[in-house]
């Protein structure tokens, strides 16, 4: 019985980090005595709700793993494939491109720690997110400026010296964010 549990609890957090891109999938059963818990299906965003409603939702209500999908890639892998599904972050990054580059930006400062988080290491803040999306709906990546370009050749050294660290420290300083704004306004511009 306690081998049992040991491997119901593996398979629970294994599935914690697993990607969950369709909405229509739903959760894994979990056996206890004789009982089933019954799949929930994911809630759906309705594409009447405002860019900050959508937002709200994807990255506060829903549970997620990046797993370095947060950098844009060719070809293109996008953040829905990881965190949110098709609708959802198409209800989200198909609104306005300069609406959505200036809501993404007032988020930069903010610390909140969002149920989002990247794999191996830690959840991330709402402003670090919305670089990551941002750096989707702009397909540049913040480590590309030149600007910051001395941390892409860096490399991770720990879970305290690797990128998503690196990021929220820029985001924390004032002064770094300001260049990080007007790069990424620059670059929606381009």
């Amino acid at each position: 019985m306690k081998y049992t549990l040991n491997i119901v609890l593996l398979i629970v957090m294994v599935i914690s980090c697993k990607n969950q891109s369709n909405s229509k999938l739903n959760q894994p059963k979990v056996k206890t005595d004789l009982t089933l818990v019954q799949k929930t299906e994911l809630k759906t965003t309705p594409q009447t709700q405002s860019i900050p409603e959508l937002w709200h939702t994807m990255v506060f209500e829903k549970r997620g793993c990046l797993g370095s999908g947060q950098y844009y890639k060719l070809p293109k892998r996008n953040i829905p494939t990881l965190v949110f599904s098709e609708t959802e972050w198409g209800n989200f990054s198909n609104n306005d491109k300069g609406e959505l580059t200036e809501f993404l930006i007032t988020k930069f400062s903010d610390t909140t720690t969002t149920k989002v988080h990247t794999c191996p290491f830690f959840a991330t803040t709402n402003g670090e997110m919305a670089v990551y999306a941002l750096q989707h709906i702009l397909k540049k990546n913040w480590y590309d400026f030149s600007e910051f370009k001395k941390y892409k050749a860096m490399g991770y050294k720990s879970a305290t010296e690797q990128p998503q660290i690196w990021l929220q420290n820029i985001l924390k300083n004032e002064a770094d964010r300001t260049i990080l704004v007007a790069l990424f306004k620059k670059e929606l511009k381009e």
